[in-house]
């Protein structure tokens, strides 16, 4: 206690020597509107934030060299709890302190950045927000005119002042976005779609135009698939929809068309009569534009789902339901490397959960990806346990079993155990 007692009054000075000397955000926001300045706030966690001292001093020295160009405040809402205030005082969404957030002069969201950039590299970031800057006139003009417009005029200026943003911060504008929501809800102008449909606002809207229930399940046997897909594929065309910068907006679009497509097939033709290509094409083209983002790597597991050709290569002794596209065969590749102790007589064996509602067939033995023995079990059964001569194996071989599987029933009807023992 004595300890801890002589700690505290050093530690009280240093929080309270590491803060900015900005004015908070609603003074700052009004000194900029009144200098026709954008406004940069800094948003960080006072005494907790890690080098924060080191943090204050950066932006300070920030603050001084670039005064012609911001009005910069702070805002320093440690905990991040008070959800109604931050939206009141920063419109934003969300947040991830510490973060610098750019507001136009009368105070509309531009742009927010966070994490290393604003805490180690703010040199780096100031090219960025400057460039931005240049851009405030302009779309604080716009914004006003959307706010002072109705309908398509209100649409289209509140879409073209998005437009000078980056995409990321555009979609997250939210006092524009929900103009073009209210003055254009048939999207005559583009500008709904590419802006103001966040992730499940597309879903709500495609569930919709297919006879969705208010709580977003499909039902009923009249569903307008081509309504929904022709809707899909018009927003695809749009001509912003198509530049580079908006490849991401693009991606999500591509994946509702898929979702469009499996509802289609799902509801009209049985497994065996699937044909999943227009599907697997959507997803490679989804890929293509941008392979490392969310929806690139989310397409890319879809894509191996409904490939009929894809492979599915198990690495453990446990598979699972999200092996194996539910009503349609598929090959699996299971790595027993490790369970093979010399040539000799092996049994495989696959022990569902649950029911077992899945069937298997076709049991080949491979090493290094070339077949060098087959299960000695009838080729048109639902077989679970075969025996392999296998034969010596290089050292350094890779050895799997190879097996088509269909699975009948979601969820515990495909997943189980894999076992593979020496006789």
């Amino acid at each position: 206690m004595i300890f801890a007692s002589m700690l505290l009054p050093g530690a009280m000075m240093v929080c309270q020597a590491a803060t900015l000397s900005f004015p908070e955000v609603p003074a700052a926001k009004e000194q900029a509107a009144k200098e026709g300045k954008p406004c940069l706030v800094v948003w960080y966690g006072s005494d907790w934030q890690p080098d924060v001292a080191a943090f204050c001093k950066a932006w300070e020295s920030i603050a001084k060299e670039h005064k012609d160009s911001f009005v910069f405040g702070q805002f320093n809402d440690k905990t991040g709890l008070k959800t109604d205030v931050r939206k009141k005082v920063l419109p934003i969404e969300h947040y991830n302190i510490p973060a610098v957030v750019l507001l136009a002069p009368d105070g509309t969201f531009m742009a927010e950045y966070d994490g290393a950039q604003v805490r180690r590299n703010q040199q780096k970031l100031m090219p960025k927000l400057l460039k931005l800057a240049q851009k405030a006139p302009e779309f604080a003009k716009l914004a006003e005119s959307a706010r002072q417009t109705t309908g398509e005029a209100a649409a289209t200026a509140a879409g073209k002042a998005l437009e000078l943003l980056p995409a990321q911060f555009a979609v997250r504008c939210g006092s524009l976005t929900s103009i073009i929501r209210k003055e254009d809800p048939d999207d005559k102008t583009g500008y709904k779609a590419l802006f103001a449909m966040e992730h499940m606002a597309m879903y709500r809207e495609i569930n919709g135009l297919l006879n969705g229930g208010k709580d977003g399940k499909l039902r009923g046997k009249e569903r307008k698939f081509d309504e929904a897909e022709a809707y899909v594929r018009k927003v695809l065309k749009g001509k912003l929809m198509g530049e580079k910068k908006y490849r991401h907006r693009r991606q999500q679009w591509l994946a509702g068309l898929a979702y469009v497509l499996k509802e289609r097939i799902v509801s009209t033709s049985q497994p065996e009569n699937r044909d999943t290509t227009p599907i697997v094409n959507t997803y490679r083209e989804l890929i293509k534009l941008d392979p490392d983002s969310q929806y690139g790597k989310g397409a890319k597991r879809m894509m191996h789902y409904w490939s009929k050709d894809s492979v599915t290569v198990i690495k453990n002794n446990f598979y699972y339901s999200g092996d194996q596209t539910l009503g349609f065969e598929k090959d699996w590749r299971v790595d027993v490397t490790k369970s093979i102790d010399g040539p000799g007589t092996y049994t495989f064996s696959l022990i569902p959960v649950d029911n077992g509602g899945m069937v298997t067939r076709n049991y080949r033995l491979l090493v290094n990806g070339k077949e060098v023995a087959k299960a000695d079990a009838p080729a048109d059964k639902n077989t679970k346990s075969v025996q392999f001569e296998v034969p010596s194996i290089p050292k350094g071989a890779k050895v799997e079993v190879q097996l088509t599987a269909r699975c009948n029933d979601g969820w515990f009807g495909c997943s189980g155990h894999i076992e593979m023992k020496k006789n």
